[in-house]
């Protein structure tokens, strides 16, 4: 579980770091769009954990970890408790 700890903090910390970047470099007199669906499925990448929509067994965790896209709407993650597997896009949501 540390180490999960570790992975979410890490992520979040690149997380901030990249949107103070985009911050600093957006010219001031210009006003930034919420984003589009296009950029929030381009959002969606390796070392991202996600919300599993079901739980691959009763004893797994209800999280994923992104480790690659396996084909255009596949992606190989690893599950806690489960290991690896590969979901289909609709099987987990990024912005819960």
């Amino acid at each position: 579980m540390r180490l999960e700890t570790e992975f979410r903090f890490c992520l979040q910390r690149q997380s901030l770091e990249w949107a103070f970047q985009q911050a600093s470099t957006a010219p001031a007199h210009i006003d930034i769009a919420a984003p589009t669906l296009a950029d929030l499925k381009q959002a969606i990448a390796p070392s991202m954990w996600v919300k599993l929509v079901q739980s691959p067994s009763a004893y797994s965790s209800d999280e994923a970890l992104l480790l690659c896209q396996g084909g255009d709407r596949q992606w190989l993650v690893w599950v806690p408790d489960y290991g690896e597997i590969m979901l289909e896009r609709e099987q987990f949501d990024p912005f819960s």
